[in-house]
C-alpha cells in the first residue's frame, strides 16, 4: 500500500486522530480520502456519533478476512465468537463487524490471584493463555505470538462453550513478576504466549508438548480440543457455584486501557478511594460482569482515582471534553486506538449502580463499534503521536526487546528532528 493509501487508511480509521474536527466535516473528508485513494470497500469507513456524543468507526466489511488473504476462521473458523482479540490474532488481521449482543463469549480473569482463587473455590479446571497487549512498544493490539493462541480457536463456538467448565485465566505479559514466575515455572522460561490446561491447583492437567505456545500444540484441531476439555473437566467436581464471581479486573487501570483497546472492548473502571468501597462496588459490578448480556463484551479494572489515566468525557451531549469526577463511581470508557487514553462515555456514581449500570452497560455494548486495525498503520501511527508502551517490567524475550529498542530510537530521532 502507498503512504498516501497507508493515511488515507487511518484518517478513515482513527475517530481520535484530530478530536477537535467536526463529525460531519470529518466525514466529508474520510468518504474523498477514500474516493481519491481508490482504497477498498474495507477501508472505506464513515465515522458516526452516538448518542452520547462519542465518535466511533463503522465496518463496511462484514465477515473482514486477513491481509495476508486468508479467512480469519482457521481450524474450526470463529462464529461470530468474541471473548478473545481480533479473530486471527489481531494486528495481523482486520476485525469482524460489530457484535449483535447475542453472540457467546469468555470472560477471561486477568490476574493470577484472581483466577486461581476462583479456580480453587470452585474446584474447576484452567483454561490458560497469557500474551502482551503490545508489539515493539505500540499498545492496542496483540503480539503477533498471540495468533498461535486464537486463531480461530478462541473464538470457535464450541470451545467457547466448553470453557464454561473452565476458569479461563488470561495473563498479560511483562507486568508482573510473581505471574511471570509462575509462567516460568510452567513453561520453563517466562515466554510472551503459552497455552496451558490446569488443574484447579494451577497443575498440568494435560502434558506440553512443543513450546506450549499455542493450543495446535496440543490439539489436532477445535473437536479435538473440546473433546480433551471435556476429559479433564470430567475429573473435577465442581462446588456449589452459586456466589458470584469476584470481578475479573486487570493489574492497573492503565493496563486495563490498553488491553480494552487491544481486544476492541469498552473498559469497565470501579473508582473509589477507600479499599472497602471499592470492594462493595466491584462486588455488584461483578453480578453484571458473569451475567449472559456482558461476559465477554467489556474488560475491566479498579482504581483508587483516575489521575494515572488521560481521560477526556462524551457525557453532556459532547458539550465538552471537561470530567468532573465522582469520588465513588463507576466510569464506562472507550480506550483510543492504542489504550493510551480513553474517552468516557457514562459515569455512574455508587449510589445509582443498582439503578443505572445495567442499562449504561447495553448501551455502551450497543453503541461501541470493533474498529479495524493493522499493525503496520498502527505502528506509523504511533510513531507520529510519540506513542511507547512501558510495560511493568522487564521485556524478557530477545526478539521483542531488540524491536521495541529499535522503535524507540525512532521515536527519540523523530523528537529531535521536531
Amino acid at each position: 500500500m502507498s503512504p498516501r493509501r497507508v493515511a488515507c487508511a487511518i484518517e478513515i480509521m482513527n475517530p481520535m486522530t484530530q478530536p477537535s474536527f467536526h463529525l460531519y466535516a470529518r466525514r466529508g473528508i474520510a468518504i474523498a480520502c477514500a474516493c481519491m485513494c481508490g482504497c477498498s470497500t474495507a477501508l472505506a469507513q464513515v465515522f458516526s456519533a452516538s448518542n452520547n456524543g462519542s465518535h466511533s468507526v463503522k465496518n463496511s466489511a462484514q465477515g473482514a478476512v486477513a491481509q495476508s488473504g486468508k479467512s480469519s476462521g482457521a481450524k474450526g473458523g470463529a462464529n461470530g465468537g468474541r471473548g478473545g482479540p481480533p479473530n486471527g490474532g489481531g494486528p495481523e488481521t482486520r476485525t469482524t463487524s460489530p457484535a449483535t449482543g447475542k453472540d457467546p463469549a469468555i470472560q477471561w480473569y486477568a490476574t493470577l490471584e484472581r483466577g486461581l482463587a476462583e479456580a480453587k473455590r470452585t474446584n474447576k479446571p484452567i483454561l490458560f493463555v497469557t500474551g502482551a497487549p503490545h508489539c515493539a512498544g505500540v499498545s492496542g493490539m496483540w503480539c503477533p505470538g498471540k495468533k498461535k493462541i486464537d486463531d480461530g480457536w478462541l473464538t470457535h463456538n464450541d470451545i467457547i462453550e466448553v470453557a464454561q467448565k473452565f476458569v479461563c485465566i488470561r495473563l498479560t505479559s511483562y507486568e508482573s513478576q510473581s505471574e511471570a514466575a509462575f509462567i516460568e515455572k510452567l513453561r520453563g522460561n517466562p515466554v510472551n504466549t503459552a497455552f496451558a490446561i490446569l488443574t484447579p491447583q494451577g497443575e498440568p492437567a494435560l502434558k506440553v508438548q512443543g513450546l506450549g505456545r499455542g493450543p495446535s500444540e496440543l490439539f489436532s484441531d477445535t473437536a479435538d480440543m473440546v473433546k480433551h476439555m471435556n476429559e479433564v473437566a470430567a475429573k473435577f467436581v465442581a462446588t456449589d457455584a452459586a456466589q458470584t464471581p469476584m470481578l475479573p479486573v486487570t493489574l492497573s487501570a492503565k493496563l486495563g486501557l490498553a488491553v480494552a483497546s487491544a481486544d476492541l472492548q469498552p473498559l469497565v473502571l470501579v473508582v473509589a478511594s477507600d479499599p472497602a468501597a471499592r470492594a462493595a462496588l466491584e462486588a455488584k459490578v461483578a453480578k453484571l460482569a458473569w451475567s449472559k448480556d456482558f461476559q465477554g463484551f467489556f474488560t475491566y479494572a479498579n482504581a483508587a482515582n483516575t489521575k494515572a489515566l488521560v481521560l477526556t468525557s462524551a457525557i453532556n451531549n459532547g458539550a465538552g471534553n471537561s470530567v468532573a469526577m465522582i469520588k465513588d463511581s463507576v466510569l464506562i470508557i472507550e480506550p483510543d486506538l492504542f489504550g493510551a487514553s480513553g474517552k468516557i462515555v457514562a459515569q455512574i456514581s455508587a449510589g445509582d449502580v443498582d439503578t443505572q449500570l445495567s442499562s449504561a452497560m447495553k448501551s455502551a455494548r450497543t453503541n461501541h463499534v470493533r474498529m479495524e486495525k493493522s499493525r503496520e498503520q498502527l505502528k506509523r501511527l504511533a510513531l507520529a503521536q510519540g506513542i511507547y508502551f512501558e510495560t511493568g517490567i522487564p521485556v524478557s524475550g530477545k526478539r521483542e526487546a531488540e524491536d521495541r529498542a529499535k522503535y524507540k530510537q525512532q521515536l527519540d530521532a523523530r523528537k529531535k528532528a521536531l
